[in-house]
């Protein structure tokens, strides 16, 4: 036993130190809190799972440090350093030390204590990188042998290979007597030696008259002779089951070797039937929980009605009762911080933590659940009533309770959606429908709370174009270094804020700002598609797929555009001709509603031929010349329809279109919808941002 305790100990220690470990991560790269924490986390586990360990550390050669499961210090102010220093000159390590004393620091004074050592050269050839120890207490050693012994009868000693006691400090092994055996280890070379206590009547025992020989011998004879009478006495019985067992076993036999051994056959036969019962037993709970998972999401999506019969046969199954039902989706807020922050060990538990509070504390108030989680981050909780009055407030007052011990107790938090209320079975899909709605719009509300199904019904029909139209006016503006930009972008969350978008509404807007935002730099500054593909680009998907509200989601574009702008605007400077574009355009952004405005005017304002300078826009600006005019007209024509009541005809007459429809082509070729849609759409808007 305590062989194969410091081999599995070795192991381990061996497995913490292979090639790409979090462990020659610390020992190669720099100071870095977040690796020492790793390291010594990995240390701490190593202690957890074997009791007879006292300590482990790891030295660092690169910088002189030392690190064990509480802190990191210099190998100076370390005070088992004399025994690194020595370990690290020996040629071959991995062995386990004789008894030495252990340097340490207690209550402020320098001890000793007496334990045996166990280190290896990171790498194993040469130690250039570190050095992992592990020091078992001779103390512990011993309570443990303690433990599998009778010390009141017997005595138990262990010897290094030089004959020096373990527990007894300065002693060497006595010479063997006839009350002792001695195990010599094949692993570590100590020997250890068991003993009878007995005094005075062990030695009489062993030593004394040949009385006792003769009175065990009686006692064997007798016994002999007790167990012939009973079997004599019984045996027709035992041979009729003999008879029996021969005859079954001789139809199923194959191997010859076994013709007479009817005893094997009984052995093997219950030892089959205990194995099968075991394996039947795990099978039952396995087929027990795909069960429950399966009539869960059956019930949840309403796929029951073509297999009626079966379908009421699982619900009697499960000991439901007809009756109201209400369904709530709990989903873990951040899940990929969770993710990366705990093993999928810790994941599992943490589920299962949450899942037994749901339980118990329906139970603790008296309701009937069913509790399961249906996806990585999501636990759905029915609950089950016999009164419908006062359903929705038993749902929130056990999902409040959820998320309050959720909070208080553990590292991160919950959000839970509430659906609506359901008086049979087949609304209970509607009901998981509105809670799943309710917990998508928390990107919108915020996490660490409930939200009731009734704050996503009744919100006016999401208005996608205004969205879009807003997207690409941010786009245009920061490709063409506007700084008005920045406004544009708080306006877009501030307007998904108030109609409380849901999550994957949310999503396919931040998609599509991206990929209009990557055509634009690919058409506008080819040059800068590099870093918008290496840097911008993963950094804005990793916000949208990580941040679970939009201040996070706004912080972290804002950020990264304004980076983004940065490198346009400076290889916007570096290009050709780039302050005679910049006056043109700026002329250009005055002067659109002339109807004189051209190339040619421009060829001859700024003497440069046309060809030359339809070139230079499409470089600087990335448009042509006409596409850039009309986007500046059909800008103009956007606000006059915002802000004014003027008419469409007196806006296509302001534009330079002598017939109204082709303005209008123009403006639904570009916006999308015609003027007087996109008039009435705004009108919309603003009478729900100020409700």
């Amino acid at each position: 036993m305590v062989d194969s305790s410091l081999k599995n100990i070795s192991i381990d220690a061996q497995k913490m130190i292979e090639t790409g470990g979090s462990l020659e991560q610390f020992l190669e790269a720099t100071s870095d809190r977040a690796l020492n924490f790793e390291a010594s986390n990995q240390l701490s586990n190593l202690m957890v799972r074997y009791g007879l360990i006292d300590s482990v550390y790891l030295y660092r050669v690169k910088d002189g440090y030392v690190l064990d499961q509480s802190t990191i210090r210099p190998l100076d102010q370390f005070a088992d350093r004399s025994f690194v220093q020595t370990s690290l000159e020996q040629a071959y390590t991995g062995v386990w030390s004789s008894p030495r004393a252990r340097e340490i620091i207690a209550q402020g004074a320098p001890a000793q204590i007496r334990v045996i050592s166990l280190g290896f050269k990171i790498p194993r050839d040469s130690g250039s990188l570190g050095y992992l120890m592990v020091n078992v207490k001779i103390s512990s050693l011993s309570s443990y042998i303690g433990q599998m012994i009778d010390r009141t009868i017997t005595d138990a000693q262990l010897y290094d290979s030089k004959g020096n006691s373990f527990f007894q400090a300065g002693h060497t092994a006595p010479s063997k007597n006839r009350l002792s055996a001695d195990v010599v280890s094949d692993y570590t070379g100590w020997t250890y030696r068991i003993s009878i206590k007995g005094g005075q009547l062990l030695d009489f025992l062993f030593h004394g008259s040949t009385l006792w020989v003769l009175l065990g011998l009686s006692a064997i004879v007798l016994a002999i002779g007790s167990m012939f009478y009973v079997t004599r006495r019984n045996y027709k019985p035992i041979e009729s089951i003999l008879h029996r067992i021969e005859r079954f076993s001789s139809i199923i036999k194959t191997d010859p070797k076994d013709k007479d051994n009817e005893f094997s056959f009984i052995d093997q036969a219950i030892e089959r039937l205990i194995t099968n019962n075991m394996a039947f037993q795990e099978q039952q709970q396995e087929h027990m929980v795909i069960r429950r998972q399966q009539f869960l999401q059956i019930l949840l999506k309403g796929e029951y009605k073509e297999d009626r019969p079966a379908w009421e046969q699982e619900w009697q199954h499960f000991g439901l009762s007809a009756g109201h039902f209400m369904v709530a989706l709990l989903e873990l807020d951040q899940y990929v911080q969770f993710g990366l922050k705990y093993s999928p060990a810790d994941q599992s538990l943490f589920k299962f933590i949450i899942s037994s509070v749901t339980v118990e504390t329906a139970e603790q108030n008296g309701m009937n659940v069913i509790v399961e989680w249906i996806a990585k981050n999501q636990l759905v909780i029915l609950l089950i009533s016999k009164e419908n009055g006062t359903l929705e407030h038993q749902m929130l007052h056990l999902t409040e309770q959820i998320r309050a011990w959720v909070e208080d107790h553990l590292d991160f938090t919950v959000t839970i959606g509430i659906g609506t209320a359901a008086n049979d079975e087949v609304s209970i899909a509607q009901s998981f429908e509105d809670a799943e709605a309710a917990v998508s719009i928390k990107v919108s509300v915020g996490i660490n709370q409930i939200i009731d199904s009734i704050e996503v019904k009744g919100r006016p029909d999401r208005e996608w174009f205004g969205y879009l139209d807003m997207i690409r006016t941010i786009v245009r503006q920061l490709r063409m270094s506007e700084a008005e930009w920045q406004h544009e972008l708080r306006k877009l969350f501030e307007e998904i804020t108030i109609h409380r978008l849901r999550k994957e509404d949310v999503d396919r807007l931040v998609h599509y700002f991206i990929f209009q935002l990557e055509f634009e730099i690919d058409g506008a500054l080819p040059e800068a598609m590099k870093p918008w593909r290496e840097v911008a680009k993963p950094r804005l998907s990793a916000a949208a797929e990580q941040s679970d509200t939009l201040a996070q989601l706004e912080q972290e574009f804002l950020a990264t555009l304004m980076q983004l702008s940065d490198n346009l605007i400076e290889l916007s400077q570096s290009r050709r001709h780039n302050a005679l574009m910049r006056e043109i355009r700026n002329y250009v952004t005055e002067q659109f509603m002339d109807s004189n405005l051209s190339l040619t005017l421009l060829s001859d304002r700024f003497q440069i031929s046309p060809k030359y300078l339809s070139q230079l826009f499409k470089e600087s600006i990335g448009q042509n010349f006409s596409d850039f005019l009309i986007g500046l007209r059909i800008e103009y024509a956007k606000k006059l329809l915002r802000e004014s009541d003027v008419t469409v005809q007196y806006i296509s007459e302001m534009m330079g279109y002598g017939n109204p429809t082709s303005f209008i082509r123009v403006f639904k070729k570009i916006v999308g919808i015609s003027p007087g849609q996109y008039r009435e759409l705004e009108s919309r808007r603003e009478d729900y941002s100020e409700r």
